[in-house]
């Protein structure tokens, strides 16, 4: 499935003062949050080309700031417009401080991969960290996703799904238009419900940032 939302680039997103990307990454949030009402690992690749022989860092960009923005977004939530473009303010300032540190090399996926890997080579057992539950969790992608900024990949762009249950999804953000291609195993049973919440998202954020309430007016 491809998507594309015109009159919503990069251009119009950065006159309202917030990072492209975080705008991205958020209506892949808000369309997790409306399809199965809770967040999930996340992955997004970032260049470490900097460095020499640098590849890939991960950035976790399902942040607290993202989650605490998708509720904000329920239609019977009490945040005001004003609360909820402001929690969409605070999402983008944190993806871009996690994407300056994963470029950076400061991520913590590739140090613990890194770990993991030289204990296991050094016949240590595996450490206790990696035996939490809740690394488990995180490290569980549901929703795989990537960029690249070749235009001519604008139309055969598509990123694949990682787990069974989960999503892939290649995005552009180009100057006028959103674009996402959207992958997944099958059968999956939300993969409709998912796409229907892609386009709402983009329509409810796009409101947001344009200083329209999308929500209904609350009775007195």
């Amino acid at each position: 499935y491809q998507r594309r939302v015109r009159g919503f680039g990069k251009d119009r997103i950065k006159k309202f003062g917030v990072s492209p990307d975080s705008v991205s990454q958020f209506i892949f949030q808000l369309a997790q949050w409306r399809t199965f009402g809770h967040f999930v690992g996340t992955y997004e690749s970032c260049s470490t080309a900097a460095f020499r022989s640098g590849r890939t860092e991960t950035i976790r960009s399902c942040t607290t700031e993202m989650a605490a923005a998708a509720r904000a977004f329920d239609q019977d939530h009490p945040a005001s417009l004003e609360q909820v473009d402001g929690l969409l303010r605070e999402v983008s300032a944190k993806h871009v401080q996690l994407c300056r540190e994963a470029a950076g090399g400061l991520g913590f996926d590739r140090h613990f991969f890194g770990l993991r890997h030289l204990n296991g080579r050094e016949g240590g057992a595996d450490l206790p960290l990696f035996q939490d539950p809740n690394w488990t969790t995180m490290g569980t992608i549901r929703l795989s996703t990537s960029t690249v900024a070749a235009p001519c990949l604008r139309d055969f762009l598509a990123f694949g799904a990682v787990t069974p249950n989960g999503f892939g999804l290649g995005y552009l953000m180009e100057k006028e238009w959103f674009g996402a291609a959207v992958t997944c195993y099958l059968p999956n049973d939300h993969y409709t419900t998912y796409l229907e919440n892609l386009d709402s998202a983009c329509n409810d954020i796009h409101a947001v940032l344009s200083g329209k309430n999308f929500k209904p007016p609350r009775s007195v």
